[in-house]
């Protein structure tokens, strides 16, 4: 099976990407006093970024200009750049990995906390536990933890930033084994609003802690490292299995049947999307056990006509380079081993919309999703996904309340993607919001935090659902100035 990354799946027909890789900023001699100041107040340097094309993966923001970044050098650069900002009045933002959807890493006139510098990943095997910097990118967590015979769950992005990422939910091919990235924060250190370092616990400040497990990037303060309880892995299974066309309605109502509802051992993928020689559908999963009980499990899927199933059983870390795109290390999409860490990924111009399923899809339903993506097809340019992954298990035993993250009582997450050159872009976002308009009558209304989508009207209860009034109040605590703001922002 060839690697195949989440944005594997839609990029084909895209164009105009550019390799993701941060150009070398200026320092300006002849910069005003206040940045000045802030050079003499940190240990990491402070560059002039022309714009946010080096800060940020998709292309559609690159136009924005943020005053300065700061690529911080540990957590006493974040406090410093905090309460500069809040001095001079200056907008802040963290960045983590640069994968935020709508470019809510940078800022015009702001101060950009570049983290990727904080990436020390740490590992205790007595205590099952990870110190883990939220610079440290998805690749090289499960490459340390794999050395100690223990995993985290997490996303398949190998150059994702695990601080936005989990601060969000942080939903992977191990989810319904061992739930969500913020399921699995055990503490968390943050700079908050007034440059105090808080540690945060189900003890220590449980309002941040809370807030911070589903909540968002960006909202409550900087985060400068999580600790992560973490999970004995050995040996695990991958399918893959691809249909004809033809055959797609019957294969999403297979699909729905089991994936939500199979054993916590199998997390999976359905994806519909576009391709050079007419649209796609296929479905790939992780199962915690042997390859000949995968297939056993997936009988019901190899059923549908014209199923052509793949299937194999490696070590952990050998299959999350695959789904990672790199099941050679040496791949484009991670670098070398022994050399630089992380992962690269080309950067692209895309947008994306997000919807929830908490019953089974109609035969209506189904239609809506295949007659989507046959309109996306017939545009002929840029390409078009839906991805669709199950919850339950691990995910949906968490209570609604327990962690600021509310999507604990769906079958399955809807992601709909539409990359495009800036020709395309007006047709593009035309048929996005036709496609989320067509599914409405057939989901929850809500959405997911990661894929943050700056159209969304309804965004505070999509995103928040009934913790959104707790997270406000949360907000109003620890930062009544908004000093960390955004147009998506939990605002006081």
């Amino acid at each position: 099976m060839a690697g195949l990354t989440r944005r594997d799946l839609t990029r084909r027909g895209a164009a105009g990407a550019a390799a993701f890789t941060f150009p070398g900023w200026a320092v300006d001699a002849f910069a005003p006093a206040p940045l000045r100041q802030l050079r003499r107040a940190v240990r990491g340097p402070v560059r002039t970024p022309g714009n946010s094309s080096g800060l940020l993966y998709n292309e559609r923001y690159d136009g924005i200009k943020p005053l300065a970044v700061l690529v911080a050098a540990d957590a006493g650069d974040v406090q410093a750049a905090v309460r500069w900002a809040a001095r001079h009045e200056v907008p802040i933002t963290a960045r983590s990995g640069g994968h935020g959807y709508a470019g809510y890493a940078s800022r015009r006139g702001g101060l950009v906390v570049d983290l990727r510098r904080l990436d020390r990943i740490s590992v205790s095997r007595g205590s099952r536990r990870a110190v883990v910097g939220p610079g440290a990118q998805l690749v090289d967590v499960y490459r340390k933890l794999a050395s100690a015979g223990a995993t985290i769950p997490a996303g398949s992005c190998p150059s994702v930033g695990i601080g936005g990422h989990a601060l969000g939910g942080g939903m992977g091919l191990a989810g319904r084994r061992f739930g969500l990235t913020c399921d699995n924060v055990a503490s968390l250190r943050i700079v908050t609003a007034d440059g105090r370092l808080l540690t945060c616990d189900a003890h220590t400040n449980p309002d941040l802690y809370w807030a911070c497990r589903g909540g968002g990037g960006g909202n409550f303060g900087i985060v400068t490292r999580f600790e992560m309880r973490t999970h004995a892995v050995g040996d695990a299974s991958w399918f893959l299995v691809r249909w004809p066309w033809a055959s797609a309605g019957a294969a999403l109502a297979a699909w729905q049947a089991l994936a939500p509802d199979t054993t916590s051992r199998l997390t999976s993928i359905f994806s519909l999307g576009t391709g050079f020689g007419g649209p796609t559908v296929t479905a790939l999963g992780q199962y915690f056990g042997s390859e000949a009980k995968l297939r056993s499990l997936v009988r019901p899927l190899t059923a549908v006509a014209g199923a052509g199933l793949s299937s194999g059983t490696s070590g952990y870390l050998a299959l999350q380079k695959r789904w990672a795109g790199c099941a050679s290390i040496s791949s484009a999409a991670c670098h070398t081993e022994g050399t630089e860490p992380g992962g690269t990924l080309q950067r692209a111009r895309f947008a994306a919309k997000s919807d929830y399923v908490a019953k089974p899809l109609s035969s209506a339903g189904r239609a809506a999703l295949l007659g989507a993506i046959e309109r996306r097809q017939a545009q002929g340019s840029g390409s078009g996904a839906l991805l669709l992954d199950a919850y339950g298990g691990a995910i949906n035993r968490v209570a609604q309340d327990a962690t600021a993250f509310v999507h604990r009582d769906v079958l399955f997450g809807i992601q709909e993607l539409a990359y495009f050159s800036s020709a395309g872009q007006r047709r593009a976002l035309a048929w996005l919001r036709s496609t989320h308009a067509a599914l409405a009558p057939f989901t929850t209304g809500a959405g997911y935090q990661n894929y943050i989508d700056p159209a969304l009207s309804n965004w505070k209860r999509a995103y928040y659902g009934e913790n959104y009034e707790r997270l406000v109040d949360v907000k109003r605590r620890h930062d009544p100035d908004e000093v960390f703001t955004f147009a998506q922002a939990i605002g006081t």
